[in-house]
């Protein structure tokens, strides 16, 4: 739940070359409710979980608001969104117009948020505690101005907090006021204890986030726990009193107004910290293991099978108990599907032993190594992403040979939904079962045929059946904004399955039947305050294998179905997670977290003794600090919802600039957006030198439906004859355009592969001779389709495009053709980029049709009006002209500022070329109308040309527009 305020770098245009991601579907049924102090916007689908949300945001309000002692001056926006089937939430703390994204696909029980009353819940304390905390303003009058002309205002808590600050503060806030979520999670406890007994809690300047596992959630962990550790040294009001000494009339740093709070600068407190953590953690396993025997401490651990680093999934093991699968994560690269063999590898074994035997007879003073690892497993089968998308969640088909897996899937309109596919991995053939499914895990019945799965959809949670011939879906049991269903597992005979069910925020394992239509939960083991989930049925039936927290660590427990009775199976230091039994042979399979991963260890399914650990809050974080109890935040009556229409209309004024060759040109934008992005409009003018773009135009875009429609008014001038250094004899006419736009545009984006089809229309009166004018028809039609590919290490993005125009200018029918290509590699962070186009006109064309290289794009309208204008900055318009073109540039787009090549040649055939090289720094983002900010394109760079009649010629070239 990252404070995206930093989304100011958009709004400035100061960022690093990115394109925003989508987050609205403006197509969608959208609706709005509104609070006394939110206004909710929402797709039909995600009503119950909204509406939910709403009935308690206005409670929640009022005491973060106390809590942090300040609130908004605004009415706060809410945009309720499950773009990616993710658990996930932002805030952009803007003073004038603050604004929430709710993602409500609720999380996992062993993520730490999985601790929560509900979802909608948590996500509304923590993202507001942002907009509460960060939106406190100025009392400098100085900064107070310079806010009031940013484009994003933002206060100084915003702009000074560093990130281990804001997030950590919103997530003690989180369990201040709900007595829940990660401060009382035995997750947190599990994480900063492990890392304090290895030594290995990051640094001061680790906290915001760094490069090791975890590194970037130690700000809401060790941040929030740090925040806590100072509220108890100096008192409830000292955070209250750090957010007035940094929002003062005198401008202080962080570091200047923290030490003025807590009496020491915030690097060196946090060192007395950290070494309180690691001494609790110290006299925690003490005191767990002190009433063991010696012989018996080391038990609890299990068996260590694999040394593993980084991220783990879930392990399943093969119904022959020889095969293990799971999901192998390695930092900065998709995860892989490994399958590997229970027994060691006697090959590698062996071969290890030859090597170590023949080190020691070349060199017999050498020393062999100590066996401290476990003998590794022979890698049977892997599977890597699809076009850079990992697969997930393994579980092996009866037959042994095939795995049923999640993958992300593009749902066409840029949203993503979790899929069921099949692997075989002896053919390496992947089938595909369902479309569109929201499907998290799934797990295979006995016969095969069908399978068990939770649904996740528009925050609502159910467990369907699965027919894995058809992909058709079944609910079984029905999921609320306050009933999450979580990771069903089938009985080994098949008879029953088991499933994780968080009831108003408490996780138990409960039992359904697969024949039994819809049905409620029948909840097994004590109703304590434990937490028990990853739930999975024993060989014979007559137990549950669960991790529980009933000690205050995550440990493996087994649950009697019968009785409710539990015995302890793990008694590790940091966390037992995702139980996998072996139903052939014995033992339990599962997941111990360190500091570096998580392993892969197993043990036997013998009760053993745990002894739980002392809690409180004078030993936390390094133990857990039990759930408060309490209700919900109070409901409050909330008004039906409305359709969303047009949505409220917002508007801002932007500068538009183009410096090139030809010219320069300055110019003022207002663009009006709606927080969906449903309707776009745009009003612009430019004046500047004759020989660039000059004039006005209006556009608007509706996307509130398949196709997306556009329009377009502009009158504009742009005088080729009198560009600055010009061509003295271009070939390109002078030319007063007056003209309207019509367009249609179909996007398919299906994740891996995306399609395009844009049609348009065009009428306008063209001056572009001497005393006369002349009408000018177009019309076009434009395909492009991309697709990525990976390989290992490696990806491959490409897309391939072809248009075609008609038309007829000053009485001349003509017709272009034209198609294009891009391709680019990139393996880690480097990157190669390379795209080429080529075109033809017919001969008959006017002058005003031919091919012209060089030049500007016109701020003023959609490139498709003119397509026959090949840019290029750097160069003035007009470097070459014909009925032919081709050109192609080459570029390294990873660094800072790209490096470029480009090369392009116009005429009646293509002979003489004209290539420039340069550097520029690019920003092109899509719009992102949450925050009034609509499609902008800004370039600087710097080109120089190597060929006549410009040879040895560098231009500097600054571009700044915008599109609907």
């Amino acid at each position: 739940m990252r404070a995206l305020f930093l989304s100011l770098a958009v709004a400035a245009l100061t960022s690093t070359p990115a394109r925003a991601q989508q987050i609205t579907f403006p197509a969608l049924p959208w609706r709005s409710v509104e609070t006394k102090h939110f206004v909710l916007y929402y797709p039909a689908a995600a009503s119950a979980w909204t509406l939910d949300v709403a009935a308690h945001i206005d409670a929640v309000y009022d005491q973060v608001s106390a809590l942090a002692g300040n609130e908004p001056d605004s009415r706060v926006t809410v945009i309720v969104e499950d773009p990616n089937n993710l658990s996930n939430g932002f805030a952009l703390p803007f003073l004038s117009a603050p604004l929430i994204f709710f993602w409500p696909t609720p999380p996992s029980p062993a993520s730490g948020v999985g601790d929560n009353r509900g979802w909608g819940e948590m996500l509304s304390v923590h993202e507001f505690a942002h907009i509460a905390h960060l939106t406190r303003p100025s009392r400098n009058p100085w900064r107070r101005f310079l806010t009031a002309l940013s484009p994003a205002d933002l206060g100084p808590l915003a702009l000074k907090a560093p990130r281990w600050l804001s997030e950590g503060y919103a997530t003690y806030v989180e369990g201040v006021l709900t007595g829940t979520g990660r401060p009382h999670s035995a997750w947190r406890a599990a994480v900063l204890r492990q890392w304090a007994l290895e030594g290995q809690l990051p640094t001061y300047g680790q906290l915001d986030g760094d490069q090791r596992f975890l590194g970037g959630s130690m700000a809401y962990l060790a941040g929030s726990a740090y925040l806590q550790w100072l509220v108890d040294r100096s008192g409830d009001s000292s955070l209250v009193h750090l957010w007035r000494r940094m929002s003062a009339r005198t401008d202080r740093s962080f570091d200047a107004a923290f030490a003025g709070v807590f009496g020491g600068y915030p690097a060196v407190l946090y060192g007395r910290f950290a070494a309180q953590v690691t001494a609790d953690a110290e006299h925690l396993v003490h005191q767990g293991y002190a009433d063991l025997p010696a012989s018996a401490r080391d038990s609890g651990q299990g068996t260590l099978v694999q040394a593993l680093e980084w991220n783990t999934g879930a392990p399943a093991i093969s119904p022959n108990g020889r095969l293990i699968a799971m999901v192998r994560a390695v930092r900065d690269r998709p995860s892989r599907v490994v399958v590997l063999t229970t027994d060691p590898d006697t090959a590698a074994e062996s071969a290890a032993a030859r090597a170590r035997l023949r080190m020691l007879r070349l060199d017999p003073q050498d020393v062999a190594a100590v066996d401290w690892l476990p003998p590794p497993r022979h890698l049977v089968a892997m599977l890597q992403p699809h076009g850079g998308v990992p697969y997930d969640a393994p579980r092996f088909m009866p037959d042994g040979h095939r795995l049923l897996l999640v993958r992300a899937t593009g749902r066409g309109d840029g949203a993503h939904r979790n899929d069921l596919f099949i692997w075989d991995f002896r053919s390496n053939a992947v089938r595909r079962v369902t479309h569109a499914g929201g499907l998290r895990h799934a797990d295979p019945a006995p016969d095969g045929e069908h399978a068990v799965a939770d649904r996740c959809v528009a925050g609502i949670c159910d467990v369907v059946l699965v027919d894995l011939r058809t992909g058709r879906l079944d609910t079984i049991a029905r999921g609320s904004p306050r009933l999450v269903y979580f990771r069903p597992m089938y009985s080994r005979d098949g008879q029953r399955i088991v499933a994780n069910v968080q009831d108003h925020g408490h996780w138990r394992a409960a039992l359904l039947w697969p024949d039994s239509g819809v049905q409620r939960p029948r909840f097994i083991g004590p109703d304590d305050d434990a937490n028990r989930y990853d739930a999975v049925f024993s060989a014979d039936g007559r137990s549950v294998i669960v991790v529980s927290d009933a000690s205050g660590i995550p440990n493996i427990e087994r649950v009697d179905v019968a009785t409710g009775t539990t015995v302890a199976l793990t008694h590790v230091t940091g966390a037992a997670l995702a139980p996998a039994p072996d139903w052939v042979h014995g033992g339990v399979y599962f997941l111990r977290l360190h500091a570096r991963g998580l392993d892969l260890a197993v043990t036997q399914d013998t009760a053993i003794h745990v002894a739980p650990l002392a809690a409180g809050a004078g030993l936390a974080p390094a133990a857990r600090v039990p759930l408060a109890p309490g209700d919900s935040f109070a409901a409050r009556p909330v008004p039906p919802g409305t359709p969303y229409g047009l949505g409220p209309r917002r508007y801002r004024v932007l500068p538009t600039m183009n410096l090139a060759a030809e010219g320069k040109t300055f110019g003022l934008t207002l663009a009006s957006t709606d927080p969906i992005g449903r309707f776009t409009w745009l009003a612009q003018g430019t004046y500047g030198d004759q020989g660039t773009w000059r004039g006005a135009s209006f556009s608007g875009e509706w996307r509130g439906s398949v196709p997306s429609l556009g329009a377009q008014f502009f009158y504009a001038e742009d005088h080729v004859s009198a560009q600055h250094g010009g061509v003295a004899t271009s070939g390109v006419p002078d030319m007063d355009y007056l003209g309207v736009l019509a367009t249609a545009t179909v996007d398919q984006d299906l994740l891996t592969t995306a399609r395009r089809l844009r049609v348009g229309a065009s009428v306008g009166r063209l001056r572009h001779r001497r005393d006369s004018s002349s009408a000018r028809l177009l019309g076009f039609a434009e395909y492009s389709v991309a697709a990525v590919q990976t390989s290992d290490e490696w990806r491959f993005l490409e897309r391939v495009g072809l248009r075609g125009d008609l038309g007829r200018t000053a009485g001349r029918s003509w017709a272009r053709t034209s198609g294009s290509t891009e391709l680019t590699l990139s393996h880690g962070s480097l990157a190669v980029h390379g795209d080429a186009a080529i075109g033809v006109v017919n001969r008959d064309a006017d002058p005003a049709e031919q091919f012209a290289i060089g030049g500007a794009a016109s701020p003023l309208f959609d490139s498709d009006v003119l397509s026959q204008r090949i840019t290029m900055p750097a160069l003035p318009l007009g470097i070459a002209t014909g009925r032919t073109f081709a050109t192609y540039r080459v570029s390294l787009p990873s660094l800072v500022l790209t490096p470029y090549f480009w090369a392009a040649s116009a005429g009646e055939s293509l002979g003489h070329w004209h290539r420039v090289v340069g550097l520029e720094w690019t920003f092109d983002i899509n719009g992102f109308t949450p925050a009034r900010l609509p499609g902008v394109q800004a370039r600087i760079g710097a080109g120089y040309s190597l060929d006549e009649p410009f040879r040895k010629k560098a231009r500097v070239y600054i571009e700044l527009r915008y599109r609907r």
